[in-house]
């Protein structure tokens, strides 16, 4: 009995120790899937639409801030590379230069608020709550 207690201390210890970081399941990948899915994209114009909107995210936000983000959605960095290269690395910079982007990848500009909208409450669903701060602050117009 007491080496069964020792032994649930241990573990327990362990698992106290351990530092967990949250990701969304399947991260940045399910939420490009999903996107597609529910605003009927085909996946190269939503893998470009959701990259195009985390590189704005990337250029905003303070570097410890963007990489927790890239922990929380793994595979960011490479749906923002992907996206550059659709976009011929013209990336927007802030929210007002995503509609021209959108001209690019020949989505209509009134999807921009929509694509926003979905990342958001996709994430926000995962119960990632720090990863949708530091969104909706990069994303402020």
């Amino acid at each position: 009995m007491a080496f069964r207690h020792a032994l649930c201390a241990l573990a327990l210890s362990c698992i106290a120790v351990t530092p967990a970081t949250a990701q969304v399941q399947g991260g940045v990948d399910e939420v490009v899937r999903e996107l597609g899915f529910a605003l009927e994209l085909p996946v190269s114009k939503s893998v470009a639409a959701t990259g195009t909107l985390l590189h704005v995210a990337k250029v905003r936000l303070p570097e410890a801030e963007f990489v927790a983000l890239t922990e929380s959605l793994p595979g960011t960095e490479r749906v923002i590379n992907q996206a550059a290269n659709v976009l011929a690395a013209d990336m927007p910079q802030d929210m007002a230069s995503v509609p021209a982007a959108y001209d690019k990848l020949s989505l209509p500009r009134d999807q921009v608020a929509r694509h926003r909208n979905f990342i958001l409450d996709y994430v926000r669903k995962n119960g990632e709550r720090k990863t949708v701060a530091s969104l909706q602050k990069a994303w402020a117009e």
